[in-house]
Parts: C-alpha cells; sequence; structure tokens
C-alpha cells in the first residue's frame, strides 16, 4: 500500500513523502502511530499545498539538528547508578533516562531520537548515537559510575579522551569528599592560633591606634579653651576702652567748665567798668 510519511521515519523517509509499505505495517504501525496516513487523491493534495511551507521548515529543522549535533558531539555525561561488586547495576539504563539527564543540561530531546539497541546494565563507558534528524547523527559519550560518585552533567571533551580521563575525573571526586569530611572534623591546628608575641605586637599596633585619637582630642580641646581665652580678653579690653573712652569725656567736660568761669569774671569786671565810666561822665 501506499502511504504519505506526516513525520520523519527512520530509514524510510521524511515528511510528506509518499512511500510504498507492506499492507500490514502500514495499518498496524505507521498509521495507528500517526506517523502517515493512506495515500488517498485527497491526501495527496493536500501533501501538495502544504509541501512549500514544508520544504522551509524542513531547512530550518535541519540547520537546528546541526547546531544540537554539534553541541552532543562535545558533551560527556555521567551518571552514578547502584551496583553490585562485578560492576553490574541493579537495574537499568534507559533512553528515557539518558533523556532526562540531558534536560539538566537544558536540552530537550525526544528519548526516541537516542539510538540504544538494548538499555545499558553495567557501569562503563559508552558512545551512545542520538538522530535528532533524520539526515544528522551525533555521538553522545556517556559513563556509568557507582552511585556515590557524583554525576557530572555537562563535561566538554577533548579530541583524544579515554578511560584515563574518566578515571581521573573519580578519582577527583573522591579527593575532594575526603578532602571536605577532613576540613570539617579536624580541629585547626596550634600553630593556627596567635602567639603570645602577635598579641602583644596586636595590642601595640592598637594602642597607637588609640594614641593618634587622643592627641586630636587634646588638640580640640585645647582649641575651644583658647578661643574661650580670646573671647573674654576681646570683652575685657572692650570694657576698658569704654571705661577710658568715658573718663577722658569727663575730663573733657570738667575743663570746659573751668575755661568758661574766668570768662565770666571778665564779662563782670567789664561791665562794672562800664557803670563807673557812666558815673563818671555824669
Amino acid at each position: 500500500m501506499e502511504v504519505i510519511l506526516i513525520d520523519d521515519v527512520f530509514e524510510l523517509g521524511k515528511r510528506g513523502t509518499v512511500v510504498t509499505v507492506a499492507d500490514g505495517y502500514g495499518r498496524n504501525y505507521l498509521i495507528p502511530k500517526s506517523l502517515a496516513i493512506p495515500a488517498t487523491p485527497g491526501n495527496r493534495k493536500m501533501i501538495e499545498q502544504q509541501r512549500l511551507a514544508m520544504a522551509k521548515k524542513e531547512s530550518k529543522y535541519q540547520e537546528e539538528a546541526e547546531l544540537l549535533t554539534q553541541e552532543l558531539n562535545q558533551l560527556h555525561l555521567m551518571l552514578s547508578r547502584k551496583s553490585g561488586e562485578t560492576g553490574t547495576l541493579f537495574g537499568s539504563v534507559t533512553s528515557k533516562d539518558i533523556a532526562d539527564l540531558l534536560k539538566t543540561t537544558g536540552i530537550q530531546l525526544d528519548r526516541r531520537k537516542i539510538v540504544l539497541n538494548q538499555p545499558i546494565k553495567s557501569i562503563g563507558n559508552y558512545t551512545i548515537e542520538v538522530r535528532p534528524h533524520s539526515e544528522v547523527t551525533a555521538e553522545l559519550l556517556l559513563s556509568i559510575v557507582a552511585e556515590g560518585d557524583e554525576p557530572v552533567s555537562k563535561i566538554k571533551k577533548k579530541d583524544e579522551e579515554s578511560d584515563a580521563i574518566v578515571a581521573e575525573l573519580e578519582a577527583r571526586l573522591k579527593e575532594m569528599k575526603q578532602s571536605m569530611a577532613t576540613e570539617s572534623v579536624i580541629p585547626p591546628e596550634p600553630e593556627d592560633l596567635p602567639t603570645e608575641e602577635e598579641t602583644k605586637s596586636q595590642q601595640e599596633e592598637e594602642e597607637e591606634e588609640e594614641a593618634p585619637a587622643e592627641e586630636t582630642a587634646a588638640a580640640v580641646e585645647a582649641t575651644e579653651e583658647a578661643g574661650e581665652a580670646k573671647v573674654e580678653a576681646e570683652v575685657e579690653a572692650e570694657v576698658e576702652a569704654k571705661a577710658e573712652a568715658e573718663e577722658k569725656a569727663e575730663a573733657a567736660a570738667t575743663e570746659e567748665e573751668v575755661n568758661e568761669q574766668p570768662s565770666e569774671e571778665a564779662e563782670k569786671e567789664e561791665t562794672e567798668g562800664q557803670e563807673e565810666e557812666e558815673e563818671e561822665e555824669k
């Protein structure tokens, strides 16, 4: 039978393509899964009308898939799981687990784009094939480690990365844990505490810092006292000057009165002399 693909189907064709498939495959899988529709004349016409719009979107999808592929090729995911002494996992890692782990790095990917032929059931390093687009394939490096090792969600790969790098990462994580545990348990060494000489030196420095402050306060107090003394001296000088001016004014007034008395006597004598002359004439 002929069907029209309404989604990209790996190894079959792109969306919008008319393909011939077995009747059972078409009716029992492609059509129920909404991956294809029967190639009737009406459906063919509808698909033809949508083909131009789909072509534009297709170029955009492929471009986005290529960018995503570049990012996936640079990722090294790490996932911790419970395991036995032989490295066999208590459970398994599926494509859904990988898709959920990718979400922690900000990558949203349909689990169906992750090609995992069978679930992962043991500790180790795996190269996972990812097909974000039918024409684009990426390789994702995944390391499954024993539970207790912190999972690293996103690490840039190197050109020649190998198992030794993964082992080095695990060793670093263990060292960090041991270091943190040691720092939280062991008390500080005596040498970390200040010695008697350091304490004395610190006290001297504090006293030296306090001395300038005391000198400054004394200087301010002396300045205030000097200002008050100056004001008092100015007031006293002003009072003395005023008193001296009043004394001078009184002395001047007294002298003026003294000077006026002889003139009155002279005037009196002159008047008496005129009267005597008038009597003689008579």
